[in-house]
């Protein structure tokens, strides 16, 4: 839950509160003094434009308390209005209120939960599901900035995923979602590019382009995030959450870079990953080379699988004959090299398909 839907909450649950004791202690009044509802509520014109406000605004709101927790599936509905009756109005509507705020938020997540930690100055976000076990599958995610967050996201959209998740991704066994941060923003090709590949590969620093190097003086770090990742996050979560790692119920996935960086993954470990899901691979960072690479190195052994896609227009537009190539190259099972005709690169892009390579992986 974000912080706004709490402080949202404790606001209307402080306005419930004070409806609820001036309604019992001006109520108690009423009772001792023997006062007539109905003779000392219409005396006067103001009387009435007080209670006549009241009634109205009672009765819409009543009607709006109906309205939403048939939406939101919410049952308890019946006592809030008999409630309404017997206490006061100013209590049972921001107790409504309160109820439906954690009803959205509780929906926003799909029913789980968000959880954060840190490692080695990299923000984990990590989606639970509402149902953990044992055999839980596990998705790993990078630039976990562009998740869940539209405030934080390269461009104020996010995958999507979790909008996804109660419908679309079809699995009855919710995979649990790690997004993990790159540590600083201009480290991004760094941590996520294939170190071995550039190491080596004659020439293939030089081809990369400047803008996309961050400052001078700078260190590959793709094996250093890697292992981060399998020898220290997943172990860690995998304890605190009680789930038994296997690879065939491991993925890890990502977009443009964060494709690379996920073929990479299981380059380094395919003990820890058995399917990575690369959405928009950035081939045309080392062209064909890096394509014949990945062929070469990927632990196609009939256990692991590969999902790897295209769209044709923006970025995508560049992919076209390294993605040809690297599908010629794999092998015909347990691979997966789809286009997506017109679409681009990001992800309001991602967010349209991102169930589909997660159903490959869940489902078959």
């Amino acid at each position: 839950m974000t912080t706004k839907a709490r402080s949202q909450i404790v606001l209307y649950s402080i306005f419930a509160l004070l409806g609820l004791t001036t309604a019992f202690w001006f109520n108690s009044q009423a009772v001792l003094s023997n006062a007539n509802y109905i003779t000392d509520g219409f005396t006067s014109p103001v009387d009435w434009v007080y209670s006549l406000d009241l009634l109205i605004g009672g009765f819409a709101g009543m009607t709006f308390v109906v309205l939403e927790s048939r939406k939101l599936g919410f049952k308890w509905w019946p006592l809030l209005v008999a409630g309404g009756f017997v206490t006061a109005f100013a209590f049972v509507f921001p107790l409504f209120l309160a109820i439906r705020v954690h009803l959205l938020a509780k929906k926003a997540l799909a029913g789980g939960r968000m959880d954060q930690y840190e490692f080695d100055s990299h923000r984990v976000d990590v989606w639970v599901p509402a149902t953990l076990n044992p055999e839980t599958p596990v998705l790993v995610m990078h630039d976990g900035h562009n998740l869940f967050y539209p405030e934080h996201a390269s461009y104020g959209s996010t995958w999507g995923i979790l909008d996804a998740m109660p419908a679309r991704i079809r699995s009855a066994n919710k995979p649990l979602v790690i997004g993990v941060w790159q540590g600083r923003s201009e480290d991004r090709v760094l941590e996520l590019g294939p170190e071995d590949f550039v190491t080596e590969t004659p020439g293939a620093e030089e081809r990369i382009p400047q803008h996309m190097l961050p400052r001078e003086g700078y260190s590959k770090m793709g094996n250093t995030y890697q292992a981060l990742i399998a020898e220290k996050i997943l172990p860690v979560l995998s304890d605190l959450y009680a789930i038994k790692l296997d690879p065939a119920r491991t993925a890890i996935a990502g977009s443009s870079m964060g494709g690379l960086a996920s073929l990479y993954g299981m380059v380094k470990y395919p003990k820890v990953y058995g399917t990575a899901l690369c959405f928009s691979t950035h081939w045309p960072i080392g062209g064909n080379e890096l394509v014949d690479w990945f062929a070469e190195h990927l632990p196609m052994d009939g256990k692991h699988k590969v999902w790897s896609d295209t769209g044709t227009i923006e970025l995508d537009a560049e992919y076209a004959p390294f993605h040809e190539r690297f599908v010629s190259k794999m092998p015909a099972e347990n691979f997966i090299g789809a286009i997506y005709p017109m679409t681009g690169h990001g992800e309001l892009w991602w967010c349209g398909r991102v169930e589909h390579p997660i159903n490959w992986w869940l489902t078959n």
